[in-house]
């Protein structure tokens, strides 16, 4: 019982729990350690507590027991707010950190991104909770974020946050961003490449060397190089990329043994990450689909060589075409002479030899070259076959022309020889082109 004056009546001490310290300093009680008096409270409040050590809207006491105050901290707010491309999927987010002031804590930033407009404080997806790299008040820190897709436009709020019993956050900051594109590289030589930060996955499409095309009488076009398309391969920034180009087969010759005049095969294209082979394409080979040696017959490959053809009378009185054959082109076998009655075009792979099963098309087969046994009749040489493939010589009024090589960077196969009996007019047959491999990195 508090009394401002007089006796405490009938009341008595041990009617009461409240002590002198319980009560405020100055005013007087009876109390349980008052002895039945009225006794002088000796309770005083010491807080020390300002509105800003006070949750902004929270109320609170200090010294003054009558007058009730409102706390006015609130989170810090950042000073600045940005993002930009880095690499691939790969953005750099920037922020500013808030001056120092009293009130006004911090302790980092929640950044939040949406591909369709601003999330604030709690739309999109949470992507980074975290003080950055620098804590120093006004001072940059940063981060990267690794976005879930390339090409695509994110917008991105960033918000401060105090970790205290809960959390509290501020106020949002905006920025815009684009990630980085797919990656397309043609490599036309052997070399390395090293995967990019911000990319994961790699598909491959590689083209084989063209054989060369055969030389006098051996004068089938060369195939075009294999073609092989691998897709979904997982990598990692910093892996190596190792890429070998397939040579080119080089031209049968004129003269020399049967090996040299039906020209060489091309070389493979292949591509390895730490040994492991990715992709591999053999070259166009120098091999025919007869049993017999090649002699006029187109060679097998990517797309099949085209064959030769003469115009001698054969033994039932027919005329043999008195042209060479074209070669094939994607992925289709080179011609044959009067319909594989005579010589027969080469073996192509059987399906398509574009890129990326769609696009540029590669691998042609070599034309065959003209054979010819009456000087004073121009016989052509067989057309290259689409994608690089190279055409066959013509022979003409006491000449032979050589084959045209096959296509740099295409596999394309070369063009047979023209071959004049009459006059034993002989030509070399053209070179097989280099191969390719082409990446697509995302």
């Amino acid at each position: 019982m508090i009394i401002n004056g007089g006796g405490a009546g009938g009341t008595g001490s041990d009617e009461c729990t409240a002590r002198l310290s319980d009560i405020p300093a100055g005013l007087k009680a009876v109390t349980a350690d008052s002895n039945d008096e009225a006794g002088v409270g000796t309770m005083t409040m010491t807080g020390n507590a300002q509105a800003a050590h006070v949750l902004a809207g929270e109320t609170f006491y200090t010294n003054n027991y009558k007058t009730k105050l409102t706390g006015t901290m609130t989170v810090n707010s950042l000073l600045n707010f940005s993002v930009a491309a880095y690499s691939g999927r790969r953005v750099l987010a920037k922020w500013q950190n808030p001056n120092q002031a009293a009130g006004k804590p911090f302790s980092g930033v929640i950044i939040r991104y949406s591909t369709s407009g601003y999330p604030g404080t709690t739309g999109g997806t949470q992507i980074y909770k975290g003080a950055g790299n620098n804590t120093a008040a006004g001072g940059w820190s940063q981060t990267y974020l690794d976005m879930p897709a390339l090409n695509t436009t994110y917008y991105f709020s960033c918000y401060p946050y105090v970790t205290t019993g809960g959390e509290l956050i501020g106020s949002f900051i905006n920025a815009t961003c684009q990630t980085g594109a797919n990656i397309f590289v043609n490599f036309t030589s052997s070399t390395t490449y090293t995967i990019p930060v911000g990319y994961t996955m790699l598909d491959l499409f590689a083209v084989g060397g063209g054989s060369g095309g055969g030389g006098a009488n051996y004068n089938g076009g060369g195939g075009g190089g294999y073609t092989q398309l691998v897709t979904g391969i997982s990598v990692v920034a910093g892996q190596v990329l190792s890429v070998n180009i397939g040579a080119g087969g080089v031209r049968g010759l004129s003269t020399g043994t049967s090996g040299v005049r039906t020209g060489n095969p091309g070389g493979a294209s292949y591509a390895f990450i730490n040994g492991n082979v990715l992709i591999n394409a053999d070259g166009g080979t120098v091999v025919d689909n007869e049993a017999t040696p090649p002699d006029r017959n187109g060679r097998n490959g990517g797309s099949g060589g085209g064959a030769s053809s003469n115009d001698y009378i054969s033994s039932d009185g027919t005329k043999n075409s008195p042209s060479g054959k074209n070669g094939g082109a994607d992925g289709s076998n080179g011609g044959s002479a009067d319909n594989g009655k005579y010589y027969i075009g080469g073996l192509g792979q059987g399906f398509t030899t574009r890129a990326w099963g769609n696009g540029t098309l590669y691998a042609g087969g070599g034309g065959g070259g003209a054979t010819g046994n009456n000087g004073k009749i121009t016989q052509l040489g067989g057309a290259g076959g689409a994608g690089g493939g190279g055409s066959g010589g013509n022979s003409g009024y006491w000449e032979s022309y050589p084959g045209a090589n096959g296509g740099a960077n295409t596999g394309g196969g070369g063009g047979g020889a023209a071959y004049n009996g009459y006059r034993d007019y002989k030509a070399d047959g053209g070179d097989g082109g280099s191969g390719i491999v082409l990446a697509h990195i995302y």
